[in-house]
């Protein structure tokens, strides 16, 4: 009867003995990473109309004008950077800014997007293209973005030196409270870098809406210093403390 009573008490000493140190409370943190970035691609967005009282006219000569800028972009020899065509519309020509609708005949438009990887030399090439041809009715912009591969890189090191920065806060406030820290309880990161999707404006700003070919072209000028895009990125985690020293 002593020895069943025996190991009856080690059984019920065992969750005692076997009780982890921690406390059972925890430290919040938020750490932040902030920094600048420069884009690294150059999208064009180019568009032809043509409007002609025949249908037939309108859109020859839309073609003819889509071929001259086709090769036109073609003859720069750009590094895997292709036209891609976004809009096409073949339709009337409504005047609608009178009093009464007016129709003008026909009106044959395309619209394309061409997207290299920036540097002063390719924007120059691309402008001085453009400007050395007189299209008819041609109309561009363009503006800067991140590619997905330096907007990762970007989003990965923001990460890093945001946990970083959540540790250390981490390890100030146990050491002022005279805790240790002990394992992460949870981890997680606010997707707030949403400026590194957004479209970036490239200086000087983009051309007039029908391009004057009076004008001189716009041009990216030697060590111009590019404005950099603010971001910023927040990482929350929650350790566990250990007991008072």
């Amino acid at each position: 009867m002593r020895s069943l009573l025996l190991i009856t008490f080690c059984f019920l000493c065992l969750p005692i003995f076997g009780q982890t140190t921690n406390s059972g409370e925890y430290i919040n943190v938020i750490g932040v990473a902030k920094g600048s970035f420069t884009p690294d691609m150059l999208t064009f967005n180019f568009s032809l109309n043509i409007i002609d009282k025949k249908q037939t006219i309108a859109a020859q000569k839309l073609n003819e004008q889509v071929t001259l800028l086709t090769k036109k972009i073609e003859g720069l020899e750009l590094n895997k950077a292709e036209l891609k065509l976004t809009n096409y519309n073949l339709g009337e020509a409504i005047d609608n800014s009178g009093d009464k609708p007016k129709n003008n005949g026909f009106e044959a438009s395309e619209s394309f997007e061409l997207e290299v990887k920036f540097s002063e030399k390719v924007f120059n090439m691309v402008i001085d293209s453009i400007s050395g041809t007189k299209f008819t009715n041609l109309s561009f912009s363009y503006y800067m973005t991140f590619s997905d591969s330096l907007r990762n890189k970007i989003k990965y090191d923001l990460i890093s030196r945001a946990s970083d920065d959540a540790m250390q806060i981490a390890t100030i406030l146990a050491k002022s409270r005279n805790v240790s820290l002990g394992n992460i309880n949870s981890i997680e990161y606010t997707g707030n870098n949403s400026s590194l999707y957004d479209n970036v404006p490239l200086p000087p700003p983009p051309p007039p809406r029908v391009y004057d070919y009076n004008i001189e072209p716009p041009k990216i000028r030697r060590h111009i210093s590019m404005v950099g895009v603010q971001t910023e990125q927040e990482v929350k985690i929650v350790y566990k403390i250990l007991n008072s020293h």
